[in-house]
């Protein structure tokens, strides 16, 4: 792992033509050099990712690109893939998962949240290697898979709208803040067109392991073969 300079120092502007290259830790996509000899005091040298292809879904970027606002406060401390292996087996056991989905389900409303949808969530959470985020916990998880997405659902009137959801958590923080300092969390639904939070009785929801046990409920419905069907 290295800074910019530190890249630049060890590689030289000569990078490209040398076949040096720094890879981005959350994607491993190639990255290249801004800013490192600039003269403007106000511009941080960085990393930049490549462009996204214009046929690609923003909430495919990676995490770690700021330039999705979805994604502003959701960066890693770190990525440590041997607890990530973990982490993903247990969250794939049959009470976890079914918990997980129920939870996903009871916050969008019934309808909103089909099983191929889930799976996409799951399958996103997979590039950008969620489980593998520094001192993640399971519980967690199925509230970072809210922000994966985008829905849809329909209100009284028949008319259809989009809704997707945000955290409001301390301005300035990471993903950790929500196992770190869950009680100064929560997850909140909006309208997807002017981000307008959505009214309903348990919006916003607060981050906790108890309140995701509680809106989870009852999973007794869920049968093994629909569970099945979400893995990726």
């Amino acid at each position: 792992m290295v800074d910019p300079i530190e890249f630049h120092t060890l590689a030289t502007a000569r990078y490209r033509q040398r076949g040096i290259f720094p890879y981005c830790d959350a994607c491993q996509e190639i990255v290249h050099l801004y800013g490192v000899h600039t003269p403007n005091p106000d511009i941080v040298p960085r990393f930049d990712h490549p462009d996204l292809a214009p046929d690609a879904d923003p909430l495919d970027d990676c995490i770690l690109a700021n330039r999705n606002p979805r994604f502003r406060g959701l960066s890693p401390d770190g990525y440590d893939d041997i607890q990530g292996h973990k982490i993903r087996a247990q969250f794939f056991e049959p009470q976890n998962l079914a918990r997980a989905y129920n939870f996903c389900l009871n916050l969008s409303r019934a309808g909103n949240l089909p099983g191929a949808k889930f799976r996409l969530m799951l399958q996103r959470a997979d590039r950008k290697r969620v489980w593998s985020y520094v001192g993640i916990e399971v519980w967690t998880i199925p509230y970072i898979l809210l922000t994966l997405e985008n829905f849809t659902a329909r209100s009284k009137n028949g008319q259809e709208y989009g809704f997707h959801y945000v955290f409001q958590k301390p301005r300035g923080t990471n993903i950790s803040t929500l196992w770190t300092r869950s009680q100064e969390c929560q997850v909140l639904k909006v309208f997807s067109r002017k981000g307008d939070p959505v009214q309903a009785e348990d919006n916003p929801y607060p981050v906790s392991e108890n309140d995701f046990i509680k809106k989870a409920g009852d999973t007794e419905w869920i049968k093994p073969e629909f569970l099945r069907a979400l893995i990726p």
